[in-house]
């Protein structure tokens, strides 16, 4: 279902990394999220397996800090969206993938921080027009890509 995207070895994920994402999204991470990022950040969904069209290019972002990655690496990090890209957005919403050509799908803390809903960012827009509802939470988001398993 996986497959490597970046192909590079990268750094163990530590629970410092989900703290501090959890701290920037001012929620808990969704259930079942911080196992599949831990195990398959920066590998990207298998185009044929992937039932919606919509995630043919589905990359998960790296979890672990920018600081502790490399130079080419780091732009696939949540930091690295979180600074270069997220102030074009409004607050509350948490990058974890990237379709490859700039866009996002994002965790959305703004109307219930405890069950976040998932949104999909536009590059090419700015503030809440480049922001569209894509599911109402993680598990829903999994079945609609077709995951059975993380």
């Amino acid at each position: 279902m996986w497959e490597p995207y970046l192909r590079t070895v990268l750094p163990e994920t530590t629970e410092e990394d989900r703290g501090r994402l959890e701290t920037f999204a001012g929620g808990p991470l969704p259930k079942g999220y911080w196992e599949m990022a831990r195990v398959h950040q920066g590998e990207a969904l298998e185009e044929d397996l992937v039932q919606d069209p919509a995630f043919a290019a589905f990359v998960l972002l790296l979890v672990v800090p920018a600081e502790r990655l490399g130079k080419s690496e780091a732009s696939y990090s949540i930091d690295f969206c979180i600074q270069h890209t997220m102030p074009r957005y409004p607050t509350g919403l948490l990058p974890f993938a990237d379709d490859t050509g700039g866009n996002l799908w994002a965790f959305d803390y703004r109307a219930d921080p405890a069950s976040p809903s998932i949104v999909f960012i536009d590059h090419e827009l700015d503030g809440e027009a480049g922001v569209t509802a894509v599911a109402s939470g993680f598990s829903s988001l999994l079945a609609r890509i077709g995951l059975t398993r993380l």
